[in-house]
């Protein structure tokens, strides 16, 4: 069985907002903590605004933040293993 490491820092990191607010301030905060963040805002429906989370994205795998939170920074020196078993699963991380 292979393991893939993968660094946190290393993937993309997409804010995704819509109507909360706190939406500004918290990207301003964002942008200084992970400076090659991205950001979805406006989307309508939350299929639809994932989607376009995900069509954001550069790195296969990526980080996202929801419009009425603040990531710990912490999660930015975090190593994912993942395995045959672990590759094609979701993480949540409550920060």
């Amino acid at each position: 069985m292979s393991v893939e490491i993968v660094d946190v820092a290393d993937l993309d990191c997409i804010y995704l907002s819509y109507d909360e607010p706190k939406k500004e301030e918290f990207w301003i905060k964002i942008q200084n903590m992970v400076p090659w963040a991205k950001r979805v805002d406006g989307v309508k429906g939350s299929d639809r605004a994932h989607k376009a989370a995900a069509d954001a994205s550069d790195t296969e795998r990526f980080i996202l933040i929801d419009g009425d939170n603040l990531p710990n920074p912490e999660i930015f020196n975090l190593q994912l293993n993942l395995d045959d078993s672990t590759r094609t699963k979701v993480y949540r991380r409550k920060a």
